[in-house]
C-alpha cells in the first residue's frame, strides 16, 4: 500500500493536500460545461444529442475501465473526492465537450477547417486528461502522451462515423408506410 501512495504521491501536482477543492473545481468546469451546452442553439436532433452523448460516454468510461481493472495504467485515488470528480468528467464533461465538437463539424464547411477543428479538439481532450492526471484524479502509470492522442483522434474518427449513418437513418426520406 505504501508503494501505491509513494508513486500516487509523486506524479500528482500541487492540490493532491485539498481533494474537496479538486472536487469542487470539477463540480464548477461541469457546470460550466452542461450549462454553455445547454443554452447551445444545436445542429443536432435531440435523438443525435443523446447518442452522441451516450457514445462518447460510453468509450471513455470502457477505456478508463480497461485502463484502470486490466492493464493498470490508470489509477484513480482511493478517495471519495476524487472517484466523483472522475466521474463527473466521464459523464459530463467529455461528453459534451464531444457533442459540441460535433455540432461545430456540421457546420463547417471545408475539409481544412473541419481538420483544424478536429486538432483543436484532440489537443483539448488530451489537456484535460492529462490536468486530470496534474491533479491526480486519473494518474497515469506507464502510460505514453501519444496513447491519448490516438485514444482522442480514434473517438472522434468513430463518433463521426457514427453520425454520418446515425444521420442517415433519422432524416431517411422514404419511410415505410
Amino acid at each position: 500500500m505504501e508503494d501505491h501512495e509513494q508513486m500516487i504521491g509523486s506524479t500528482i501536482g500541487p492540490c493532491r493536500e485539498y481533494p474537496n477543492m479538486i472536487l469542487l473545481f470539477y463540480a464548477i468546469i461541469n457546470a460550466a460545461a452542461v450549462v454553455f451546452f445547454v443554452r447551445l442553439k444545436k445542429r443536432l436532433h435531440i435523438l443525435e444529442v443523446m447518442m452522441y452523448w451516450f457514445a462518447a460516454s460510453y468509450m471513455y468510461q470502457n477505456l478508463s475501465a480497461l485502463c484502470y481493472m486490466n492493464f493498470k495504467t490508470l489509477i484513480i485515488p482511493d478517495q471519495l473526492s476524487y472517484e466523483l470528480a472522475h466521474f463527473l468528467s466521464r459523464i459530463l464533461l467529455y461528453p459534451a465537450l464531444i457533442v459540441v465538437f460535433l455540432h461545430v463539424y456540421l457546420g463547417l464547411g471545408s475539409f481544412l477547417a473541419k481538420l483544424l477543428l478536429a486538432v483543436l479538439y484532440i489537443g483539448l481532450l488530451t489537456g484535460l486528461e492529462w490536468m486530470d492526471h496534474w491533479l491526480g484524479v486519473v494518474v497515469h502509470k506507464n502510460w505514453h502522451f501519444w496513447w491519448s492522442l490516438v485514444f482522442w483522434l480514434s473517438t472522434l474518427l468513430v463518433l463521426l462515423g457514427f453520425m454520418t449513418a446515425f444521420r442517415k437513418i433519422l432524416f431517411r426520406r422514404n419511410v415505410p408506410k
